[in-house]
């Protein structure tokens, strides 16, 4: 929709992710002044992909992880660890975890939990 002198469009998104939260967020706080920003932005993406403008051009986002998977599992395992430090408790690293030992915990446990964590991904 547009005038002579203006073009008006109308944007939202769901706020399902912590992006785009972080996003809606940003803009709101803009205020009357998105325009230039939203114009910059779309400028560099059209810089980068000038096949953008193409007739019957689909977009189709990629974004990478910020972390890989195997970084998630390192930061887990610190966590873990640090924890067991504070109440004095040895380390994951330092146990050979014996099936069905209740007092102690391996690599092997510590890993399934991590696979567990796919389910909140």
């Amino acid at each position: 929709m547009g005038t002579p002198d203006k073009y008006r469009f109308t944007v939202q998104w769901a706020a399902d992710s912590a992006n785009k939260i972080r996003i809606g967020e940003a803009l709101k706080g803009l205020g009357n002044k998105k325009s230039r920003l939203i114009v910059e932005a779309v400028s560099e993406y059209i810089k980068e992909h000038p096949e953008s403008l193409s007739p019957g051009y689909k977009y189709h986002p990629s974004f990478e992880p910020a972390l890989t998977r195997n970084q998630v599992r390192e930061i887990v395992r610190d966590m873990i660890n640090t924890r067991l430090a504070n109440a004095n408790i040895m380390p994951f690293d330092n146990y050979i975890g014996n099936p069905g030992d209740q007092d102690t915990a391996g690599n092997d446990d510590i890993d399934a939990m991590i696979q567990n964590l796919d389910m909140f991904a």
